[in-house]
């Protein structure tokens, strides 16, 4: 059975509550709706592919509360905190190399944002660690950004849904690496173009 929360202050303490116990929750985000759990959670995680039916391939990005989370999964460079204080929270996803304690199955590199959206931010915070940020659809499906199609699809299939309402469609993130040689590359084109990145960074040296 599904319990459906709003998105208010009772609604976040009890997802969170659900994260911490390894269920499956979706929530709102800054684009779409998104299914997630606690990424140290393993077995939760492995939910999350058999539910989306997703290839374990296929690996997924997670959404963090500030700098220091990231910190403590991910190894950054100075490159890399400069970009974070100048676009997040906002449309920028980054690609670092891991820590340890980031689980495999998850991903190879950290892959991470920190969320303009108010409800998907503070269930990092509350919780106090990162949680996967899979987009709310089956694999392969179209997103979803209307409650009731969230509802529609994964009733009886996740844990929780948290309703933060529909959401209006907005641009997937920009995701963003560095190379080798400390040159930014564009995996995915979103609202945060390549010209602006380097001309933080032309700013910053």
């Amino acid at each position: 059975m599904t319990i459906i929360v709003k998105s208010d202050k009772d609604g976040l303490k009890i997802a969170v509550e659900f994260l911490r116990k390894g269920k499956v929750i979706i929530y709102p985000t800054e684009t779409a709706y998104g299914i997630g759990c606690d990424l140290t959670n393993v077995d939760a995680i492995k939910k999350i592919y058999k539910i989306k039916k997703r290839s374990v391939k296929k690996k997924m990005s997670v959404i963090v509360s500030d700098l220091a989370m990231a910190e403590k999964f991910g190894k950054l460079k100075k490159v890399d905190r400069i970009l974070i204080n100048e676009f997040m929270p906002g449309p920028l996803t980054l690609v670092v190399p891991k820590r340890k304690n980031f689980p495999d199955i998850a991903n190879v590199e950290f892959v991470f944002r920190i969320s303009s959206n108010k409800i998907a931010k503070n269930l990092s915070k509350k919780l106090g660690l990162p949680i996967v940020a899979s987009s709310a659809n089956y694999s392969g499906e179209k997103t979803n950004y209307k409650i009731k199609d969230v509802i529609k699809d994964f009733n009886n299939k996740v844990d929780l849904i948290v309703d933060g309402g529909n959401l209006k469609k907005k641009e997937v993130s920009t995701i963003a690496k560095f190379d080798e040689n400390k040159k930014i590359k564009i995996l995915r084109k979103g609202p945060i173009s390549k010209e602006e990145i380097e001309e933080v960074l032309k700013n910053a040296s």
